[in-house]
């Protein structure tokens, strides 16, 4: 929900509620994405600055000239990824660019996943914020560049398709695919001189496949269902997934055999599908659509248990050139552990930067007004800088490279 920060009352009205907020100046906002530009614009009205962890929306953009109108701070994307990735790529590029260097590649990997211990799930994944969001992110559009070709994956869950494994940490099997729309970052980081500008999800190994095979089941579609309105009559897993693939027949041999030629033949995905618990005689939660249902289920199932931990794993790397056509790579890495007593690592990755922010521009150090990433030295320096104070794990290397 929202928060406020040292300030005066007002009444502050958003998303059909009405909050009373003490002492207001600045507001961090966490409700969901869809709902910031809600947020925003009573901000603009009351004059109140704004912090959010969450991707610079067309309809968030289009309040940037409103909100230099009234000189209101629309602090967006200060969060893990995107944030802290933002910061590590400009403080990094900035100091390529002041040194008359060029940045002739940027690849970002990033991913919020269990602790490799807690990985004992089909999927190696376990929930720390929404559901439906992560599994919606499988369906998204990407667009990147790759050695000066652009390179599009349509919407839909083709980005799945695209997945390759890769090995950053050791005994840590991950794979990544394409994360949205990197291109933009061209701009937005000022490197227009790049030839391959590449950010990606990191999930474990075999994720994606399993998630190809809930897609082709049908059980990520969006459309609603008769048989899955709240008021319909009980539903067994089986029964839904026969209504799904149009199997009549839900007897269990019958019905894996119809799975197992839905998924491709793909084994592994059918041992996970059955180990999700969707071919069994278990009352499906009736939430009206496939993957609200299937999230409802997952919800409950891929629950981080008392003792576990989160972990959080990202590196970003860049190949340079410098002015004497010498070449080099640099990476970054940023590893965090969750405490099973205390913050998640996720929860110290988002919380911290916004918090650091907000504290910024309560004490007037943010002079940008409208739209505001963290891209600047003026919100980068200092925000990196606490975030080690805080313990923040990062790490960097350089390799030169024979031209």
């Amino acid at each position: 929900i929202c928060y406020s920060l040292f300030s005066r009352h007002v009444q502050f009205t958003a998303c059909g509620a009405c909050f009373g907020i003490i002492l207001l100046f600045s507001i961090c906002s966490y409700v969901p994405f869809t709902l910031h530009p809600l947020v925003a614009r009573q901000c603009i009205a009351h004059k109140v600055d704004l912090v959010t962890a969450s991707y610079v929306s067309p309809e968030l953009q289009e309040l940037d000239g409103p909100a230099k109108e009234v000189g209101v701070t629309l602090l967006n994307e200060i969060g893990l990824d995107p944030g802290i990735d933002h910061m590590l790529a400009m403080q990094c590029i900035d100091e390529v660019h002041d040194k008359g260097g060029k940045v002739l590649s940027f690849d970002l990997l990033c991913g919020g996943l269990p602790a490799p211990e807690c990985a004992d799930n089909p999927l190696k994944y376990k929930f720390s914020w929404s559901p439906k969001g992560v599994l919606l992110g499988t369906m998204h559009p990407a667009t990147y560049l790759k050695d000066g070709k652009l390179v599009e994956v349509p919407r839909g869950g083709d980005i799945l398709s695209t997945a390759q494994d890769v090995s950053l940490f050791p005994d840590l099997p991950l794979e990544f695919f394409p994360n949205r729309d990197s291109v933009k970052y061209r701009e937005v980081y000022q490197i227009p001189e790049a030839s391959t500008i590449v950010r990606s999800t990191l999930r474990y190994r075999g994720f994606c496949g399993i998630a190809q095979g809930l897609l082709r089941l049908g059980l990520l579609g969006d459309a609603h269902v008769q048989r899955l309105q709240p008021d319909s009559a009980p539903l067994r897993w089986r029964d839904l997934l026969a209504i799904l693939i149009s199997q009549s027949d839900v007897r269990t041999p019958d019905l894996r055999s119809s799975v197992l030629e839905t998924v491709g033949g793909d084994q592994n995905v059918l041992t996970a599908i059955e180990g999700l618990g969707l071919l069994t005689d278990a009352p499906a939660p009736l939430r009206g659509t496939p993957i609200d249902t299937l999230c409802a289920h997952l919800q409950e199932r891929l629950q981080y248990q008392p003792g576990e931990r989160d972990a959080i794993f990202m590196r970003e790397t860049f190949t340079i050139q410098w002015p004497n056509r010498t070449k080099e790579q640099r990476w970054i890495d940023l590893v965090e552990y969750g405490n099973p007593d205390g913050y998640t690592a996720m929860a110290r990755c988002v919380g911290l930067p916004t918090a650091i922010a907000a504290r910024l521009i309560l004490d007037g150090n943010v002079k940008e007004k409208g739209i505001v990433r963290p891209t600047i030295p003026s919100l980068y320096n200092p925000i990196l800088r606490t975030l080690r104070d805080e313990g923040v794990h990062l790490q960097s290397g350089i390799s030169r490279l024979v031209n």
